[in-house]
């Protein structure tokens, strides 16, 4: 399963400071030299409390929005006026970002709000709706008609907004230039889209309202999730442990998800951190779960011995595939891991054969394979090898209702449908799939 890329859609302006959590990211602020308008008002960054006005008090008041709208707190009036509320929003910021809570606006705060709000994520504690505020951005309440080729104030307004309405962990943040460029456009049709309104691109008066309506309350739009597929899962490996931060599989379980898969190994000679405790949490929490290896072809005739490191690791861990709660094992087969998307240079349908064999051999289960169509029809010859096996697909287009099935199968078993999810508990985007069938389905699956 692909590495998790945290930095996706990210300006790279913000860039340099992430990943940062909770203590890192007060180490991290105290050594920032720059600031970041992440709002397009200013990179000043002079410290701010209560009675502070002016820009740099606009620019954190939206920044602020923008970081804790995901926990469901509702905007932040930002009018330049640093007042109760303000401060109130500030002490709630600090405590998710584990900074002292004190109310003002330091360098460490600053530094943090520049990372939370370019790339936001939850705290542990979540807000309630409330009134709408109808200044969230502070740039201007003039509403022109605007479309591609406009410039201006009124263009960072409209940034701005869309970056408050559109849901943050799947709709990678518009920077606030002031330009209508086809990024703009493209993220304005999408809004329309999930707002029901004409899909033109253009920000007319239906569109003005709907947005400055989603930007100022406690409402996101969202991709849609796949239809008719009730049973959620998701997967993990060490990308969903910034900094060592441990997953919450009770707070996973408690939101829904009913399956995940766990990342074992890879190749001949990785064997994931976090195998151990996630997958014992995951199954512990309540989740049916399974451990998943990545194949490597960097060297021939690999496969058995890549099989006898996973068998190896996860009989350390106590999985068996025969425990209630133990969903068969999972071969990822998929292009290399390196960047450059080239098929296995040595990988061979007999080779993953041998370690869909010897894994069987083990544990009782067939194994489940990881998979695209387009892999196997590029990098296999569109074998039909594999027709009689379970199946987890990778497609993350919106425009699909079903991920294509390889040559020769009949069914997919899960689709790992995006990459960009965010699920209490866990702090860092990871990849959700739907199950394709029913809960007692996925019970019986899972020896339960």
């Amino acid at each position: 399963m692909r590495r998790r890329t945290l930095l996706r859609g990210l300006t790279l302006a913000v860039a340099a400071f992430l990943p940062l959590y909770g203590p890192t990211a007060v180490q991290a602020a105290q050594s920032a030299a720059t600031g970041v308008a992440v709002c397009g008002h200013t990179a000043d960054q002079p410290t701010l409390s209560q009675g502070s006005t002016g820009d740099p008090t606009v620019e954190a008041q939206c920044e602020l929005s923008l970081a804790t709208k995901p926990s469901r707190y509702p905007p932040v009036a930002a009018d330049g006026s640093f007042g109760p509320s303000t401060q109130a929003r500030v002490e709630v910021f600090q405590a998710c970002a584990g900074l002292d809570v004190d109310g003002v606006i330091g360098p460490g705060t600053w530094a943090a709000l520049n990372t939370w709000a370019a790339q936001p994520r939850t705290c542990a504690t979540q807000g309630t709706p409330a009134t709408a505020q109808a200044a969230v951005c502070g740039h201007t309440d003039t509403r022109p008609t605007l479309q591609k080729g406009s410039k201006g104030v009124e263009v960072k307004e409209v940034q701005c907004r869309l970056n408050l309405a559109m849901e943050p962990f799947h709709y990678p943040p518009l920077a606030i230039d002031g330009d209508f460029g086809g990024g703009t456009q493209g993220r304005v049709i999408e809004f329309q889209s999930c707002a029901g309104l004409g899909t033109d691109g253009v920000v007319g008066p239906n569109t003005w309202a709907k947005l400055v309506d989603w930007s100022s309350r406690d409402t996101y739009c969202t991709p849609p999730r796949p239809a008719g597929y009730p049973v959620d899962g998701l997967d993990t490996a060490k990308y969903q442990h910034p900094d060592g931060a441990p997953i919450d599989w009770e707070a996973v379980r408690a939101s829904g998800v009913e399956f995940a898969t766990v990342k074992a190994t890879r190749g001949l000679n990785v064997t994931d951190e976090y195998l151990a405790t996630d997958l014992e949490g995951a199954r512990a929490a309540g989740l049916a779960v399974a451990p998943y290896h990545f194949y490597t072809g960097s060297s021939p005739d690999t496969g058995a011995a890549q099989a006898d490191l996973f068998i190896a690791a996860v009989r350390a861990t106590g999985y068996t595939g025969q425990r209630a709660g133990d969903l068969p094992p999972v071969f990822d087969l998929e292009r290399m891991d390196d960047g450059t998307g080239r098929c296995p240079t040595y990988g061979t349908v007999d080779d993953a054969k041998a370690w869909l064999d010897r894994v069987e051999a083990a544990f009782g289960r067939t194994p489940i394979i990881y998979t695209q169509k387009s892999f196997l029809d590029d990098c296999l010859g569109s074998t039909t090898a594999f027709a009689g096996y379970p199946l987890q697909l990778a497609d993350y287009r919106q425009s699909v209702t079903q991920p294509p099935l390889p040559s020769g199968s009949t069914t997919w078993t899960m689709w790992q449908y995006t990459d960009a999810a965010l699920f209490p508990g866990v702090q860092a985007p990871a990849t959700a799939d739907v199950f394709n069938g029913t809960q007692a389905d996925l019970d019986r699956l899972a020896n339960r």
